[in-house]
């Protein structure tokens, strides 16, 4: 199967390589989030597949969410050139790095130092991009200097558009250096806190995107190298895992209602960790696609071939896509699809990095996936998405405890596991000084040999707020809270259903000179020390003070 990925990606790079194409208009970036609704003119919303499908479920330990508003100026993000492991950091991201030339640094409680830089060049249809960030916490939750972690990473990334090509290299490096610091008495491991074993988990990637078009023909290639490790400093490794693919996509136009797209999505890994295994992952998935003022159809199939040490399986899945508007400012959609996904190391530590080793890493296949949802303006600057997800899978994974320390294992249900999922989204933006956004959903499990969906929320709820005083002071605020987590007590096979929490944080800019600014985050203000996985509190009331500096 490794050959076959190597054969597709020749193909699709041949075909790329040879066409003089324009691609003026065949990439570009949200510049704002605002929708303006115009009087008598249909407003285009996004597809309704793209929309409130289950992600990763990322850990909450020793970081709040993190939220981006719109305040006059763009929010200085990563969305191109950053790895899949987040910066684990107390502030709330508001519009403070609003350029792409910047310098900020800051100090906090529990001994936390932060310096994070941005710098972008351009040189004709050269541009360039570096990202530099290091943050540090000296003690944690419990109040010891072995619950203390660090966080440093870099990227780089350049993108070159000329008449036939665009082409994107981009490369990563995350650390993140932390210890296994959960005192899980209440599963009677017998661990003790106070030798907590540090442990860094390493990622780093390279990738190429490259793109363009002519004639109604366009096309997306984009392979990558991806490396994860886990390891306990001054000791052995825990995990290991390397993953290489190819991803794409060839579109043609039929005529001014159809066309026709054929997708690919290939990745081959190798997993080392107490035990040894390799895996291959093709998706293909070919479709046409109708297009009317009113209608959008999608129909296609999706075969996924996943291998894991040479025991191969081959599925075809349907993938249906329909978005009708109702009216100027209403529109339904619908899905029906499946296919098979990849869980990887990188992934599972995003979700809880307190893993231990020897981890059966499975493929996640959603038989079926049924949806619809609801999508519009209630008001001229208010925005409703809502939606309903009923997913049957094999292959979901779960977190529990280990039973000789308070590292986690996964575990699996022996058949299929039925998810339900309703979602919805509000927001509302009064004025170009003030916005307000609510985020819910909630998850419904039916299972059949496990007894929880072992550390899996059964609702959260976000909210958030923006607004701009003045033409100097910001202010922001937001809301997260989950709940209906249980973790399984491994005393008497009974279970542990961990208290709801909720995170309040509060943040102020002010702008000293156009280039020159100061801010205040506070994070978890109510002091909560909950716990988002069994035994490890987070920390309580968090602060950040420091300036930035725009060039």
């Amino acid at each position: 199967m490794r050959y076959l990925f190597l054969t597709i990606l020749v193909l699709i790079s041949s075909y790329a390589i040879g066409q003089q194409v324009d691609t003026t208009q065949t990439s570009g970036e949200i510049i704002s989030g605002k929708v303006v609704i115009e009087k008598d003119k249909k407003i285009r919303l996004p597809k309704g597949d793209k929309i409130f499908l289950r992600g990763e479920l990322k850990s909450l330990e020793n970081q709040s969410i993190r939220v981006s508003f719109q305040a006059q100026e763009p929010t200085f993000e990563w969305p191109d050139y950053k790895s899949d492991v987040p910066f684990k950091s107390t502030e709330t991201s508001y519009p403070l790095e609003q350029v792409q030339n910047f310098v900020k640094l800051g100090y906090g409680n529990y001994n936390s130092p932060l310096f994070k830089a941005g710098l972008y060049q351009s040189f004709g249809e050269l541009e360039t991009r570096a990202r530099l960030g290091y943050e540090s916490f000296a003690s944690g939750p419990i109040g010891e200097e072995n619950s203390g972690n660090v966080n440093a990473g870099f990227g780089f990334s350049a993108s070159y558009n000329s008449n036939n090509l665009t082409i994107r290299p981009s490369f990563s490096y995350d650390n993140f250096k932390y210890h296994f610091y959960g005192n899980n008495n209440r599963v009677n491991t017998g661990f003790n806190p106070e030798n907590a074993e540090e442990v860094s988990w390493r990622d780093w990637q390279f990738s190429i995107d490259l793109s363009g078009g002519q004639e109604g023909v366009s096309y997306k290639i984009r392979p990558f190298y991806n490396s994860t490790s886990q390891i306990l400093v001054d000791a052995a490794d825990l995990n290991n895992e390397s993953i290489g693919g190819v991803s794409g996509s060839l579109k043609v136009k039929i005529d001014d209602s159809f066309s026709a797209e054929l997708g690919i999505d290939g990745k081959s890994g190798s997993y080392d960790g107490g035990i040894t295994y390799d895996r291959n992952l093709l998706n293909v998935n070919p479709s046409i696609t109708y297009q009317s003022e009113e209608l959008s159809l999608s129909a296609g199939l999706v075969i996924s071939s996943g291998e894991t040490n040479e025991a191969t399986e081959t599925s075809l899945y349907p993938d249906i896509n329909l978005t009708y508007e109702l009216s100027d400012r209403w529109s339904v959609y619908g899905l029906v699809s499946g296919g098979m996904e990849w869980n990887g190391l990188s992934t599972l530590l995003n979700q809880n990095e307190f893993l231990d080793d020897s981890l059966a890493i499975s493929f996640t296949e959603n038989t079926i996936k049924l949806g619809g949802g609801l999508k519009g303006a209630i008001l001229e600057n208010m925005l409703l998405e809502t939606s309903v997800i009923h997913r049957s899978t094999n292959g979901l994974p779960f977190f529990v405890s280990s039973t000789d320390s308070s590292r986690f294992i996964l575990t699996y249900d022996a058949k299929k596991v039925s998810v339900l999922t309703f979602a919805s989204k509000l927001s509302y933006m009064p004025t170009n000084n003030s916005s307000y956004g609510l985020n819910l959903e909630l998850n419904g499990y039916s299972l059949e040999s496990l007894d929880r969906p072992w550390h899996m929320p059964a609702y959260e709820i976000e909210a958030f707020t923006s607004h701009n005083i003045n033409e100097k002071l910001i202010l922001s605020a937001f809301l997260n809270t989950k709940g209906g987590i249980r973790g399984p007590a491994n005393v008497d096979f009974g279970y542990v259903s961990l208290p709801a929490f909720i995170d309040v944080g509060l943040g102020m800019k002010y702008l000293i000179t156009p280039q020159a600014s100061a801010f205040i985050d506070v994070n978890n203000l109510l002091n909560n020390e909950y716990e988002r996985y069994l035994g490890y509190p987070t920390r309580g009331l968090a602060f950040k003070i420091g300036g930035q500096y725009r060039f």
